[in-house]
Order: structure tokens, then sequence, then C-alpha cells
């Protein structure tokens, strides 16, 4: 995949510099944005994206996509766990204050976002993100974000985002290191309605499960390990997961669980 850093059309030297640091710091190319449409960028320079410096946020363009960090619905999610209501992603981590979970399918954070407002300023967080560019733009967007909704508590600052393969990290950790292991692999069967998730396939992770790797996280595990899957539309059986939260009718998000 080829893809390089630049800026809006209508940038300036504070944001040039910004752009050529990105560059340095990510080790692509940067490249002076002139007078073009992206489409025509990318066909000039012949680039797959372009890693464009905007003045409120980073956004990596394609010739028809966009992919950016935004909370998404982890606001409301969070505002669904403020106000006591039963969110199957915490029934089945059974997260509470103080807690650590590893995240090994960071994305763009969504639920980490979640688990760090769960865990609060005494637990932790760590995602682990394979892709360097897709881990640059959560932790972007994780230092950088205010939430919208003045009620809602969120500590983002617990969260650590490690761009490494979640097959590596787990290797490297001691036996009990995390309360819970989390996995969120990226569905069989996509929701091809969805513009973000559509957008992000590209630069996500497709491989599946092991019963190797789900070992792995056991032993890293203190509590639990949960896998977030579809109904209808996943390897519990294969894996030996037979319990699990959230929805019933085929298609509805589910989450799989292993006790340790």
């Amino acid at each position: 995949m080829k893809i390089a850093v630049t800026t809006t059309r209508e940038t300036d030297d504070n944001l040039n510099l910004k752009a050529i640091e990105i560059a340095k710091e990510l080790n692509i190319p940067y490249i002076k944005r002139e007078n073009f449409s992206i489409k025509k960028a990318i066909l000039k320079e012949n680039f797959d994206y372009l890693l464009v410096v905007e003045r409120d946020k980073i956004v990596i363009k394609g010739e028809d996509s966009n992919l950016f960090w935004h909370p998404n619905m982890s606001e409301l999610r969070i505002k669904s766990i403020e106000q006591g209501n039963k969110e199957a992603i915490i029934e089945a981590t059974k997260l509470c204050e103080g807690d650590s979970i590893l995240d090994c399918t960071l994305g763009l954070a969504g639920d980490s976002l979640v688990f760090s407002t769960v865990v609060g300023e005494n637990g932790s967080v760590v995602g682990t993100e394979v892709n360097k560019y897709i881990a640059y733009l959560s932790k972007c967007g994780l230092e950088n974000y205010t939430n919208a909704n003045d009620e809602i508590i969120t500590y983002t600052n617990n969260i650590k985002v490690v761009n490494e393969s979640y097959e590596d990290y787990l290797l490297k950790q001691k036996d009990n290191s995390f309360d819970v292991v989390y996995f969120d692999p990226m569905f069989k069967k996509p929701n091809k309605k969805s513009t973000s998730i559509n957008s992000f396939r590209d630069f996500a992770d497709h491989k599946e499960l092991t019963n190797e790797i789900l070992d792995e996280a056991l032993r890293v595990c203190k509590k639990r390990v949960v896998i977030k899957e579809r109904h209808g539309f996943n390897d519990f059986e294969k894996l030996g997961i037979k319990k699990y939260y959230g929805g019933k009718k085929k298609g509805s998000i589910i989450y799989g669980v292993i006790e340790k």
C-alpha cells in the first residue's frame, strides 16, 4: 500500500510543517499539495491513499473514501452505561472500576473508549493495532478527544495505543497480565451500509482467530477472554465458545466469552 502525507489546498506554513513531521514519524513521503482534487493528486503521484492533514483532524483519503478518527457510537454507549442500562459488551467483559483490559484489535478505538470509561482513571486499557496508519489515527484522536456531552466522563489518558500485532504482543506478556483480553475481528459478512467500516476494511487485518491464539489470550488474562462477532456468522462452535451475550436475531452483535 503506497501512502503519502499532504495538506488541504488552503494550507499555511504551520500545516505544512505538521505534515512534514507526520511524514517523518510514519516514515512515508510528504508531497506538497497543489490545486488538485484528491483523486487527481493520487493519480498524479501514483499513490493508493493520501493522509491529509486538516486544521482539525487527520484524514486518510482514497479516490472515493475518507477515513478519520471519530468516537462514533461510543458516546451513546457510554451515556447508556452511565444511566444504568445494560450493554452486552460490559455484561460480557464484566469490567469494573480499576480493571485492566487488552484490546487486541484496537482499530479506531471505539470499544476501548467505552472500556476506558468503565475502568476509570485507576484502570488501564492497552490496544494493539497492527496497521501503523490506523494506530496513528487512533493515538492522535484519543489525545485530542473532547466529548461533546459534558455529562459523559471519559479517561482517554488510560488508553495506551501499541502499533503491533496481537500475536506478537501476547507472546511477550506474562501470565495473568490483564483482567480481560478482548478481540473484535473483522466480521465474515460485512455491513456494507456502514461507510466508515467500508473505508476501514482496506487497512484492517482480516485473519481469523485460532485456538492457539485463544490459548495465549487465556494465559495472559486473569478472568476471561471476550470475542465480538455477529449472530449466525461466526466460528464460536469451532472455537469451543458456548456462552455469549447480545442479540438473538441473525446478524446482530454478540460477545462470546471464555472464562479462565
